[in-house]
């Protein structure tokens, strides 16, 4: 029997994308709104279709498209590879010369 690889849900796609872009899920519901309908939301309009979204988990169509294309977008995803990089970095390397430094006082 074949089964289907998981995908990720729409939420999941939303939160994903609130990460790569730096920015909240309010944010990301403007942005879509702005990309889909080509104008500046006032808070007030997002406001239900976010309430919906934490509530009930839907997730509105221009949403699901912005999303999206985000997520296939290659430039973000090079930059998040190198944003993990760089916090690997940056938080390994100086416990590397810590223990390196206190093994060789300790020798």
């Amino acid at each position: 029997m074949f089964t289907k690889k998981n995908k990720p849900t729409d939420i999941q796609r939303v939160h994903k994308a609130s990460a790569w872009l730096g920015v909240s899920e309010f944010q990301v519901f403007c942005d879509a709104w702005q990309a889909w309908y080509d104008e500046k939301p006032s808070e007030k309009r997002i406001e239900p279709y976010f309430v919906d979204f934490l509530g009930q988990d839907a997730v509105p169509f221009w949403v699901r498209n912005y999303v999206r294309l985000i997520l296939n977008r290659k430039d973000l995803l090079a930059k998040e590879k190198k944003r993990l990089y760089v916090g690997v970095l940056t938080y390994y390397f100086p416990l590397l010369i810590f223990f390196i430094l206190i093994m060789r006082a300790l020798l």
